[in-house]
């Protein structure tokens, strides 16, 4: 149900007031609360941080207070949007994620990554407090490209040709851009996001015996939605200021991992194409070294087991 505009009107004036928080507690933001966004704020919300979550719609106003306890309506693509209401933060989750189309828009990639990181990015300008501030910023590891299967990490130089890999890419810099004394600036690339409502797994052995209509000798990569949450309150905990791969272990092709999929299920294997039918390929053997050197681990290492 749509609140009414006065609900809407309480729930921004209440986004304003300071509360009292458990003593383990902080005063964290989450920046897109979508299918990452909730996932984070449920398990924060369980450790007794004071939090803040941002929606595009005012619909979902009412369903985000279950999860924050000030629930704030932002769009970057409106003037009228304002990211000023976090105050004085211990930490922020940027969460930006393009609405869900068939299609990738590149605007709606400009629109919602550069323009929503450069509204905050505004915000900490004016911040009125010098204190540390742990900021984490959600990437993706198809900004590496198409690297022709070769093992990549973070030193590894990203694709500047595919319009919505720049974006991303630049949308890095201008993040980055805040780190300071005061300010840490943490940035996580995920590999492709499966779990509760995303069953990958599924929809591979659900092509048993058929064709794929992608090129299955590219190399993807993989992250569960619980490893995101653990690995976003490692980088809070750890209070990380670096760049790291967030994927899991899994480091096959697309045809490698439907047949071990199809093999151990006792199905049919499928059938892949053998060239691209998309300008936006990730085609890379991702490590994720760097964070487990730290002495992160994964719950969930492998799509295939």
């Amino acid at each position: 149900m749509t609140p009414s505009p006065d609900l809407a009107s309480l729930y921004q004036l209440l986004a304003k007031e300071r509360r009292p928080i458990l003593p383990s507690g902080e005063r964290r933001a989450i920046l897109g609360c979508g299918y990452v966004g909730k996932a984070v704020a449920k398990d924060w919300k369980q450790e007794g941080h004071e939090l803040w979550g941002t929606t595009t719609r005012h619909e979902r106003l009412t369903e985000l207070a279950e999860l924050v306890d000030s629930p704030v309506v932002f769009d970057s693509t409106d003037s009228r949007s304002s990211l000023d209401f976090f105050g004085n933060l211990d930490g922020i989750l940027v969460s930006f994620a393009p609405s869900k189309s068939a299609q990738v828009d590149v605007v709606q990639y400009r629109e919602t990554f550069l323009g929503g990181i450069q509204v905050l990015l505004d915000a900490l300008g004016r911040r009125p407090s010098d204190a540390p501030l742990q900021l984490v910023h959600l990437s993706s590891c198809g900004v590496y490209g198409n690297r022709r299967g070769a093992l990549t990490d973070e030193s590894d130089p990203l694709d500047s040709f595919h319009p919505v890999n720049e974006v991303l890419a630049r949308a890095e810099e201008m993040i980055q851009s805040v780190r300071s004394e005061n300010i840490n600036v943490c940035i996580l690339r995920l590999g492709g996001i499966y779990g509760p409502g995303r069953d990958i797994p599924g929809m591979l052995l659900s092509a048993a015996g058929g064709l794929v209509q992608r090129n299955g000798r590219n190399v993807p990569c993989w992250i569960h939605l619980d490893d995101i949450v653990r690995g976003v309150s490692f980088a809070f905990e750890r209070n990380l200021n670096d760049t790291y791969n967030l994927v899991n272990d899994t480091q096959l092709t697309g045809q490698e991992l439907s047949d071990r999929l199809c093999e151990q299920a006792g199905l049919p294997m499928t059938r892949w194409l053998t060239m691209d039918t998309t300008d936006r390929v990730l085609n890379a053997r991702v490590s994720n070294a760097k964070l487990k050197q730290l002495g992160f681990t994964l719950t969930q290492p492998c799509m295939a087991d």
